[in-house]
């Protein structure tokens, strides 16, 4: 008789997987500033993680949003990007 397989999917001796509590900061330095300067604004940064999406930065009286990445390719472009929606939506709030 062959011996019983154990669960793979359990938690094993010696494991080096660890979880680490995410946090409401960004992990790119350069897009957690951006994050920062649009709140300073006074535009909502909210942090919804969804697949590849950290969160959001929202405009609340017109109703715009822009989605912010969790590991953008390029964090300085992803910055640019929100300091850009920041500019255009400076006066809204």
């Amino acid at each position: 008789m062959a011996p019983a397989l154990k669960n793979r999917s359990a938690p094993r001796e010696g494991s080096r997987r660890t979880t680490m509590p995410l946090g409401d900061k960004h992990p790119k330095k350069d897009v957690e500033t951006a994050l920062k300067r649009a709140e300073k604004a006074g535009l909502k940064v909210t942090r919804k993680q969804n697949r590849h999406n950290w969160g959001a930065v929202l405009c609340c009286p017109c109703n715009d949003s822009f989605t912010v990445h969790c590991t953008p390719q390029n964090p300085g472009r992803e910055a640019k990007k929100i300091d850009g929606f920041t500019n255009n939506h400076r006066g809204h709030a």
